[in-house]
């Protein structure tokens, strides 16, 4: 189950499902399927069957936003909401079935949830919806957290067909989303020329950005950094000539993650753009030579990759605790002054906004750097889907699922202009609450920077009559505060600094760079991970510190390929491959 996690008008999909999770589902669910499939499951409040020679009926069946004649009632798996802090406003006593969105889709489609079962979100949903399917209680609708139980269900007869719903019931702007993937999206819910569920969508994350400390920079006449070259003499510069003033040797070098170095698309303190300047894309299944999947941390071109790193880490370049830092500590090391580079994502400028609290002169600037020869980086896209809101097949109104997503996706967010209604999810959302019952986000694929030139436009003229959505329009009232705040000499909010910074100035620079883009080709889980993924985890991020600290030279990386097959890498990759063959 993803989370969506907004900053400042950009849904950007967050995953808080470690793959262990996923894995043990795909074990609980190998094992008790396939007595699960003829059990008698009659979740559905829906009493009475609908007459579609009714023409009101017939409509509100096979178009968007059409409301039913008559209350469809359904049952649904949630992810839990805390209503806690709405005490003592007009929303106290809100709940599950009676809040901002469920009053929504009460009133504009006369549907009605009832909830199956709640859990928190996380490895607690994941061990709810195994319950539910190998008890073969299945809600109505439900989102489910990756492609492998989503083939299961298909695999056991458990889930309607939606491509009928879907062709008449997803709006124009969810099947236009939906196509800003190429297809990447809702061909992984197609099941024998099938659209089985409604696939989640994961925004672009963009190429890794380089956050640099530019009052440095200009301290010491220091120009942007484009190649890595570039970016090596910069942070050799900051580390040696100390212009944060924290003493002769005190400044950190480069920031990194020690439990990720690289491989997770969006992660913060990662060096996936350095991997990706000698063709590695470690942690993703790509295709090698002859078309088949490869793991791509075992491919030869990650060994000139970490010896450049242990180099680097040699030279001071990187910093010389990460392996031992917390994430606590990393953040810290920014915020202080105490290092003034990493790398991260077009939202980095969140990550050191306590910065400016702490050093209202300091200046953090964004680079897509360091850049390839010709001018370009390249980047790994992430997982374009990464769960799938699914309806219990016998459920008599599948296309529930597609209207509510198209209510929810499009017309809330583009076609809303009740004022009231709107301040009511204004309100929701200023308090960090949820509460809709699909749990899930669709949005384009190039969402960040989708809109920004529309967004400087508003913000030079005034006029914000271009901007589309009900959340662009929002944002643009922040961004205007934030600059007002600048033009008028005063001291701008951390926090509006950091939503500006990250959504119209580095959304522009990633908007006009030359960017690259590998497409993974497996993102799901097979039976031999169960057991041996954890290991080969484990091996690997060993592999990444020892090299880079310079406990081991990088020829160990040819033990560490050689390891890997013999411990169950070879027996995965070939499994991952019989997954893409039979899909």
């Amino acid at each position: 189950m993803d989370s969506v996690l907004i900053i400042k008008g950009v849904y950007v999909m967050k995953s808080k499902i470690k793959k262990s999770a996923s894995i043990l589902l795909t074990a609980l669910l190998a094992a008790s399927l396939a007595g699960c499939q003829n059990s008698n499951n009659n979740n559905t409040t829906q009493d009475s069957a609908v007459n579609l020679n009714d023409p009101a009926w017939k409509k509100a069946m096979t178009t968007p936003f059409e409301a039913y004649p008559e209350t469809v009632n359904y049952t649904v798996g949630e992810t839990a909401t805390s209503y806690t802090s709405l005490a003592g406003t007009s929303y106290e006593g809100d709940n599950s079935t009676n809040n901002a969105w469920t009053r929504y889709f009460k009133n504009k489609l006369n549907v009605q949830n009832k909830v199956a079962f709640e859990a928190n979100d996380g490895t607690d949903y994941v061990q709810k919806v195994s319950m539910a399917i190998v008890g073969g209680t299945i809600p109505d609708i439900m989102v489910v957290p990756d492609q492998t139980t989503l083939q299961q269900l298909y695999d056991n007869d458990l889930i309607a067909d939606l491509t009928d719903a879907y062709k008449n019931c997803a709006s124009d702007r969810i099947k236009e989303i939906y196509d800003s993937y190429d297809g990447r999206v809702l061909e992984t819910a197609r099941f024998d020329g099938k659209i089985m569920a409604l696939p989640t969508t994961e925004i672009s994350h963009g190429p890794g950005v380089l956050w640099l400390r530019k009052d440095w920079m200009d301290k010491l006449g220091l120009s942007e950094p484009k190649t890595m070259d570039d970016v090596e003499n910069i942070i050799t510069q900051f580390v040696e000539k100390d212009p944060g003033g924290n003493g002769a040797g005190k400044t950190v070098g480069l920031v990194v993650d020690n439990e990720n170095v690289a491989g997770i698309s969006g992660g913060p303190y990662e060096l996936n753009n350095i991997f990706a300047l000698y063709g590695a894309f470690p942690k993703q299944w790509i295709k090698d030579g002859s078309g088949k999947a490869a793991y791509g941390s075992v491919q030869p071109e990650m060994k000139p990759a970490l010896a450049k790193l242990a180099d680097i880490y040699k030279k001071g370049l990187i910093d010389r605790q990460f392996a031992v830092r917390t994430s606590d500590d990393r953040k810290a090391l920014l915020t202080s002054g105490k290092s003034g580079s990493f790398m991260d994502n077009w939202w980095g400028s969140w990550t050191v906004a306590d910065t400016l609290k702490l050093n209202p002169n300091a200046k953090w600037v964004s680079y897509v750097a360091p850049q390839s020869e010709d001018g370009s980086v390249t980047m790994f896209t992430g997982n374009p889907s990464s769960s799938y809101l699914v309806v219990r097949k016998g459920f008599e109104h599948p296309e529930v699922a597609v209207k509510m997503a198209s209510l929810q996706f499009d017309y809330q967010r583009y076609l809303e202009k009740d004022t009231t209604v709107l301040k009511e999810f204004e309100d929701y959302s200023s308090n960090n609450i949820g509460g809709s019952p699909l749990a899930m986000n669709i949005d384009y694929y190039d969402a960040f920077y989708r809109n920004v030139g529309i967004y400087e436009d508003a913000l030079k003229t005034g006029d914000s009559s271009k901007l589309l959505s009900n959340i662009d329009k929002n944002s643009y009232r922040s961004y205007k505060k934030y600059l007002d705040s600048v033009n008028n000499g005063e001291k701008p909010d951390s926090t509006a600094w950091a939503g500006y910074t990250s959504s119209i100035t580095t959304a522009n620079l990633v908007k006009n760079s030359k960017v690259k883009e590998i497409n993974p080709i497996f993102f799901g889980t097979t039976p031999s991970m169960a057991l041996k993924w954890p290991t080969l985890t484990k091996m690997e991020l060993e592999m990444y510190l020892k090299i880079i600290t310079g406990e081991q030279t990088p020829d160990a990386f040819d033990s560490f390929v050689s390891s890997w097959g013999k411990t169950g890498g070879d027996a995965i990759t070939k499994e991952v491959n019989e997954a893409l063959t039979s899909k």
